[in-house]
């Protein structure tokens, strides 16, 4: 025998009829979509690995300007100024790095080299 639900009082009170244009609330339940989880946002890249990333698009653009040379293209001047500034840069790059590199492998065979 199914019990009926006991109000305040304690007496027991009538189930409350389902609405037929009011869906029950598991229906409810069911028919709701999760809420987007917001995810963090990605990792910033280190300093070296975002210039390594910046010599590489350096170096894309050059050889796509060298291409566009050897079909034909003809460059201003100001575009001539630009890559040769962009070409500098690049090249500034590339040596601090690879001078940040000896200079770590340095530090490294004299840390080995140290006796403890």
């Amino acid at each position: 025998m199914p019990l009926a639900p006991v109000g305040a009082a304690g007496a027991a009170r009538p189930a409350a009829p389902v609405s037929p244009d009011k869906p029950s609330f598991s229906a409810l339940l069911q028919a709701r979509t999760p809420a987007p989880v917001a995810s963090a946002p990605p990792p910033r890249p280190s300093p070296a690995l975002a210039a390594l990333q910046g010599v590489e698009r350096a170096q894309r653009r050059l050889e796509g300007v060298l291409a566009a040379a050897r079909q034909g293209r003809t460059f201003s001047a100001q575009e001539l100024l630009g890559l040769q500034a962009e070409a500098y840069r690049v090249v500034q790059t590339v040596d601090l790095a690879s001078k940040l590199v000896e200079q770590g492998a340095q530090s490294v065979k004299q840390a080995l080299n140290t006796q403890v």
